[in-house]
This record gives C-alpha cells, sequence and structure tokens, in this order.
C-alpha cells in the first residue's frame, strides 16, 4: 500500500509541474469541423474516429458524419480519419482563424493497410516502416481471431503458437521461444504476473477490451531487456487515456461460445471530466469444462473478473495520468496423467496494478518528448487441492521505472532514444514448492538511434543490464548427486543491434538485421528444489545456471499495396547457455511426478514465416501463413538410465516443446457491411522430439465465420459469428500437455457482439 501511495503522490505532482509549465497563449484559434464520407458512394460515416496528432485531441463523426475539433490554435497538423472496414486516412490540415468545413473520404479496403505500431519501435510508425517483423490485431482483424485468453487469440499468426495446460493457461510461443523469452505488456508495461515460470501460471491479462494487439517477433532485448528473447505480445488499451476527449465514447461487448458454455461480457467508456480525460473499464468471463471430440476434459472451468480507471490530463505539451487495474481469475488445471491429480487442481489467482505515466513534449530542447511510468503490482495465486487445501502458492510483489527521451535530428541521426529503467522484484513462494523466497533487482540503461531519410533507413542501438539475485533463505540443492548452496548471484550483460530496410517505390521493402541479446536466469531456474502442485512436475533449480546469450540474424521482405499485403520471414538465433527443463526420466522425491531439470545447454533456432493477403477480385481475398521452427542443441549428449529398468536412452539433440510445421489458407468476401469465408488450418506430424516426448500426428481443421455491421444512430454495432474445428476433428497440439489424456476442443461456435458509441 505505502508502494501504491507512493506511485499515486509522484504522478500528482507530475500532473501539477506540468500544468504550471504548459499554458502557451495561442496566437488566434479556430474551430475545425467538417465531415467523413465513404469514397465510393459519397454516403456519411458516422462513428469514425478523428484524432489531432499534435494536440493529442479525439472526437468521433455524428449520425450524419460531421465533426467538430473546438478551439483549436492555429497551425499545421496531422489529421488522422479511422473506421473498421475503410483505409486508414492521414492528411495535413492548416488551421486559420475562418476555415471552410473539411471532407474525409475514406476508401473501404478488405485489407488491413497503413496500421500503426509502438512496440519494439523508437516512435510510432506505419507497421510496414517497422525493422522487425511485425503483426498487428485490431478491429475486424482482432474480432475475427478474439478469444478467452491473449495465447489462443494470437496463436496462428505468423511464427506464433500457445502452449497450454488446459484452456486457460494458454500462452503465446513465439519461433519456438516461449516461458521467460516471450514479454507479454500492457500499454507497454510488464503485466506483473507469474505466466512465464511455469505451465500452470495463467497470463493475468483478458483481452476483451484490447483496442489492438502488437505481436513483433525477434529479439527485443534492446528496448525491453530481459525476457524479451523470442519477441513481445503487447495489448493496447490506453488505460491511462493519451489524448484530450471531446466527447464521451466507448465500446460494449459480448461473447458466448458452445465449446465450454462461455460467455464473457465488458467494456470501456472514456469521457471529459473537469478538463480530465477519464477511461473506466470493467469484464466479467465464465467457462465450464471443455469438450473434446472423445469426451470433456474436466476442471478446465475458468471465472475472471477485472476491472480499472484510469485519468489523465492531456494538452499541446503532452499528457500525465494515473491509473489503477484488478485483476481476479479461478480457474482450474486438469488432471489425468502422469504426475497429476485424479481431479486436477484449482488456482486462485488475483492481480493488482497501479501505474502512473507522464509523456513531455518541451516547447524547444533536444528532446522531442520525455516519457515517465512507475508501476507497481501485487500478485498473488493459490494452488488448491480438492479436499480445499492450499498446497503451493506465489506472491509477487515488483515495482518498475523508466524514463525514456526522444529525439529527432542529432548530427547524422534522424531521431533516436536514451532510456534508463530500474526494477526490484520480491518472490514469496509457499506450500510445497519449496522455491527458495527471492529478491532481485535489475538496472539498465540503452541508447537506439536512427539513420537515413530516403529509401534506406538504419537503426543501431546498444543498451546494458546488470541484476542481482538474493536468496532469502538458506538452503542446498541437489544437482545430478551434487549438493549445491544457494547463493546470491550477480548477472550483466550488453545487448546490441543493427538493423536496415529498404523501400522501394512499389511498395516493396526488404529488411535485415543482427543483435546480440540476452536473458538471466530467473528466480525458479536458480533456487527451485520440490514439487510443483499444479504443473505436476518436480522441478530442480541450479544455482551455478548461467544466463543465456543469444546471436540473432533476420531477414525479411514486406510488400504493402492496396490489393496486396505480404510479409516474408526466416531468421537463426545462436543460444548460448539456453535454459530449459530437461526431463530427466527420473520421479521426484514427493509423488510421482517427473523431475525436471533446469540446465545450460547451448542452442539453435532457425527457421521460416509468412503471410499474405491478396484481393483477388473486388471484396475476395485470398489469405494464407505458415510457420516453421527447428531447435537442435549442440555438442555431443549423455546417455541417462531408462525407467525401471528399461534400455538406456540417448538423449535427444532437439529442443522439447517446439511446434511443428503449420499454417493455414482461407478465402473471404470482406466489405464495409458483410464478411464472410473459411479456411483450413493444418499440422505436420511433429517427429523431432525432446527427451521423453511423444510424437503428434498431423491434422488439418476447417473454420468458416461471418460478420455483420451496421450503423444505428452514430453507433456502430458489429456481429461475428465463428465455428471453429467444424469437423469436429481431433487434433493433438504438440505443445498441449493434456495431449495424452484428451485431444484439444471440439467444435466450437461463437458469437461476438461489439457496439462503438
Amino acid at each position: 500500500m505505502e508502494r501504491l501511495l507512493l506511485a499515486l503522490r509522484m504522478a500528482l505532482v507530475a500532473v501539477s509541474l506540468l500544468l504550471s509549465s504548459s499554458a502557451v497563449a495561442a496566437q488566434g484559434t479556430a474551430v475545425l469541423s467538417g465531415r467523413v464520407t465513404d469514397a465510393t458512394t459519397g454516403t456519411a460515416l458516422p462513428a469514425a474516429s478523428l484524432r489531432l496528432v499534435e494536440l493529442h485531441r479525439e472526437t468521433r463523426a455524428h449520425e450524419d458524419g460531421t465533426f467538430t475539433f473546438g478551439v483549436v490554435p492555429a497551425g499545421t497538423y496531422q489529421v488522422t480519419v479511422h473506421r473498421i472496414g475503410y483505409q486508414v486516412l492521414t492528411r495535413s490540415v492548416v488551421v486559420r482563424e475562418r476555415m471552410d468545413s473539411l471532407v474525409f473520404s475514406l476508401r473501404p479496403s478488405p485489407l488491413q493497410l497503413n496500421a500503426t505500431v509502438v512496440t519494439g519501435q523508437v516512435s510510432e510508425r506505419g507497421a510496414s516502416d517497422a525493422i522487425s517483423p511485425v503483426t498487428v490485431l485490431s478491429d475486424a482483424k482482432l474480432d475475427r481471431r478474439l478469444d478467452g485468453t491473449v495465447g489462443s487469440t494470437v496463436a496462428g499468426t505468423p511464427g506464433v503458437s500457445m502452449v497450454t495446460m488446459g484452456p486457460a493457461t494458454a500462452r503465446p510461443v513465439v519461433r519456438g521461444l516461449g516461458g521467460d523469452r516471450v514479454l507479454i505488456l500492457e500499454d507497454g508495461v510488464r503485466t506483473g504476473d507469474l505466466s512465464s515460470t511455469s505451465g500452470d501460471h495463467a497470463v493475468a491479462v483478458d483481452p476483451l477490451t484490447a483496442r489492438k494487439i502488437e505481436v513483433v517477433r525477434g529479439p527485443m532485448s534492446l528496448l525491453y531487456g530481459s525476457s524479451a528473447l523470442g519477441g513481445v505480445v503487447n495489448i493496447i488499451r490506453q488505460e491511462i487515456p493519451t489524448v484530450a476527449l471531446e466527447h464521451m465514447h466507448g465500446t460494449v461487448s459480448a461473447q458466448v461460445a458452445s465449446v465450454n458454455e462461455g460467455a464473457t461480457i465488458g467494456g470501456f467508456g472514456e469521457f471529459p471530466l473537469a478538463g480530465f480525460s477519464v477511461r473506466t473499464e470493467a469484464s466479467v468471463r465464465t467457462a465450464g469444462d471443455l469438450r473434446t471430440p472423445v469426451g470433456t476434459l474436466a476442471n478446465t472451468q475458468l471465472n475472471t473478473v477485472g476491472a480499472a480507471v484510469g485519468a489523465s490530463k492531456v494538452g499541446e505539451w503532452g499528457y500525465a495520468g494515473v491509473s489503477y487495474r484488478y485483476f481476479g481469475n479461478d480457474y482450474g488445471i486438469p488432471g489425468g496423467f502422469v504426475g497429476a491429480h485424479p481431479n486436477g487442481v484449482d488456482i486462485v489467482m488475483r492481480r493488482h496494478m497501479a501505474r502512473s505515466e507522464v509523456d513531455w513534449h518541451p516547447a524547444a530542447g533536444y528532446f522531442e518528448s520525455v516519457k515517465a511510468n512507475l508501476a507497481f503490482s501485487a500478485y498473488n495465486h493459490d494452488e488448491v487441492e480438492k479436499s480445499g487445501s492450499v498446497a503451493t502458492s506465489f506472491q509477487q510483489l515488483m515495482t518498475a521505472m523508466e524514463v525514456v527521451a526522444r529525439h529527432q535530428h542529432a548530427g547524422p541521426a534522424t531521431g533516436g532514444v536514451i532510456g534508463f529503467r530500474g526494477q526490484y522484484r520480491d518472490v514469496t513462494p509457499g506450500g510445497a514448492v519449496r522455491a527458495t523466497p527471492t529478491a532481485d533487482w535489475s538496472l539498465a540503461v540503452f541508447a537506439v538511434e536512427e539513420f537515413g531519410t530516403g529509401p534506406l533507413t538504419a537503426q543501431a542501438g546498444v543498451r546494458y543490464d546488470v541484476a542481482r539475485f538474493i536468496p532469502l533463505r538458506d538452503r542446498n540443492i541437489i544437482v545430478q548427486n551434487d549438493t549445491i548452496p544457494t547463493a546470491p548471484r550477480w548477472f550483466g550483460s550488453l545487448s546490441a543491434s543493427l538493423g536496415t530496410l529498404y523501400a522501394l517505390e512499389n511498395g516493396l521493402r526488404f529488411g535485415a538485421s543482427v543483435s546480440r541479446s540476452y536473458r538471466t536466469p530467473d528466480f525458479n531456474e536458480l533456487y527451485s528444489d520440490g514439487p510443483h502442485l499444479a504443473a505436476y512436475s518436480y522441478d530442480v533449480g541450479d544455482p551455478r545456471n548461467d544466463q543465456e546469450i543469444g546471436y540473432g540474424l533476420d531477414l525479411f521482405a514486406r510488400l504493402e499495396r492496396s490489393r496486396v499485403r505480404a510479409e516474408v520471414a526466416v531468421f537463426a538465433n545462436q543460444m548460448n547457455g539456453y535454459l530449459f527443463p530437461r526431463n530427466t526420466g527420473e520421479l521426484g522425491r514427493v509423488g510421482q511426478r517427473w523431475k525436471f531439470q533446469f540446465t545450460n545447454e547451448d542452442a539453435t533456432l532457425a527457421g521460416a514465416e509468412g503471410e499474405m493477403e491478396i484481393t483477388l477480385v473486388e471484396h475476395i481475398v485470398l489469405e494464407a501463413t505458415a510457420s516453421y521452427v527447428r531447435g537442435t542443441i549442440s555438442g555431443s549428449r549423455d546417455t541417462i538410465p531408462g525407467i525401471d529398468g528399461a534400455p538406456d536412452v540417448v538423449e535427444s539433440r532437439f529442443l522439447p516443446l517446439m511446434p511443428p510445421l503449420n499454417g493455414r489458407v482461407g478465402v473471404r468476401h470482406d466489405t464495409p457491411t458483410w464478411s464472410y469465408g473459411g479456411g483450413v488450418r493444418m499440422a505436420a506430424r511433429q517427429t523431432l522430439l525432446g527427451d521423453f516426448e511423444t510424437e503428434t500426428p498431423s491434422f488439418a481443421t476447417v473454420d468458416v465465420y461471418v460478420g455483420w455491421r451496421l450503423v444505428l444512430g452514430s453507433r456502430l454495432h458489429s456481429i461475428s459469428l465463428r465455428t471453429d474445428n467444424l469437423l469436429n476433428a481431433e487434433i493433438r497440439e504438440h505443445l498441449s500437455r493434456t495431449k495424452e489424456i484428451l485431444p484439444e476442443a471440439g467444435r466450437n461456435v461463437s458469437l461476438l457482439y461489439r457496439v462503438q458509441f
């Protein structure tokens, strides 16, 4: 509570300082008004969103397509206009004391063109200009994919799979890297949960109220430090409003699903109040046990509740604000496999997060913006046996602060950032897990510069991190018959990257990047020694484990034109000291759980991925994605004893939990009012197996959907009806812990309704 009060107090001080120093008299003002229309029919487009970029102001078109920005200072501004089913329009507008009414005409488009991305970038830019492979899910594209978890929503995008121990625990795996190598953010801030440490820990985020989800693939250690070797998934809500609102608007969404009798409802509202921009949000989700083609996967129910409130002061100088978010999730982990409780385990999760953020745009000086945020999170969950007793628990308290200053032209550089980040975390396990209570802190400084204004641009950067892990209890851990005492550890590493992008006039771009990235071991990889109830494993850390160092190469080609959008990438990552839980083939001292030893091995991950959308004829789009990754362990491998007198086994040269070749091909008909289509999702047989893994067969499954958008008054209503696994096929996902008990979900009919007001 003291940290929460400190965060709020600092935010209020920042707001008062900025307000006292930022009042600038305008040399004349005007009312900026006009109308938004369909470029092909000339009809009004109500509910279109308009934004005055430099002034951080936003409004929406009324029922007749008209809009108004009141009291706009004279000057030149960029206005962006956006509406689902249409291309985003950006126009430069000169504001004078006397102005004619403006007309913005939007062109219908079945493709998601001109999407912007902020994740992993020096500044917000078009996704086609990002120097990394990137996927943006928003608007209709997000509606077509929206599911109950972040992992299941983004799974199937290029290079992305998901690992699960039941539907509630789905977490993204990017290019074969999961867990603590894929960073999940909310509005650019770490979520503060423990989903990265174990497969039974759910992500403490519900995607229902997301404005968009950005997936950036490839090493992102330069801007985000440890935990970003595979990539970054950023759920963007603008929980702290970044624009001054002209009037109230928001979204209400409801979704139902047949395969688990699931239902969810939630929404957010944004409105001006006493000179502040305020955002409120609430959501509720419930689901029963998952039905599969051969039976019900028991104890896979979930119940979540989320709520948030944020407020900010917005001006020409930028914005400053605070927010608070609560997330509660009660869900089940199924039983029935080796080491599992017969009836499964229930998990009770709670997360509180308070944030403050200031984005200041100085009127003069070297830096164009200075952004600072402070976040405090309190997370805990209990793993409960069916008897009602709490067998395992985790509590995590985390405080993080980051300051990033952006500049434009400086010498040969056309733009760049310098930044600082600090984090303190306290993790207290309880119950039978026997992980050592640990405190850790980290500090980092970084700089990224961009060069070039023509067709060839480049980006270069460096970052240095230092981290300290301190076990709060003395104990010994037995590692391969050696007794190792727990001890504090220091870690420090340099990250660096160099990337280029070459743009041709026909919308074709080629990109390449090389990088050195790193990851520190987590507390469980260093200090665990005991059974983990809900994970059904016996985990053994090693206080001697070293940090991971990755050397990456990315090559990609990107094409974006009015009728085509495509991106293809190939990559290779050499991982020195890759840390993973190796299945020893033994059973732990407690129960019949597999014993997993966290160990360093050199490894190589290489593969390719791609996606394309092609407008074959007007409104009809062919779409396809494909992903492949191969993970191998370098060097010689040992022979380990078999189980119960079985022959000895030579350790595999392949990394465990690598997704097989997979992809999807589909066709859709898309207009601003109607959309419908279908496709086939496929995965190859996985025969490249880690220790004690089993093969999974190939599969193909059919999906279909239909969507309808209509305007009533100035409110945009959308309805999406989707059927997954139409033929009720038996699907065994290789990254699922439950695949040997039952297959994945059977036929599922889901209905999503949204209204924007």
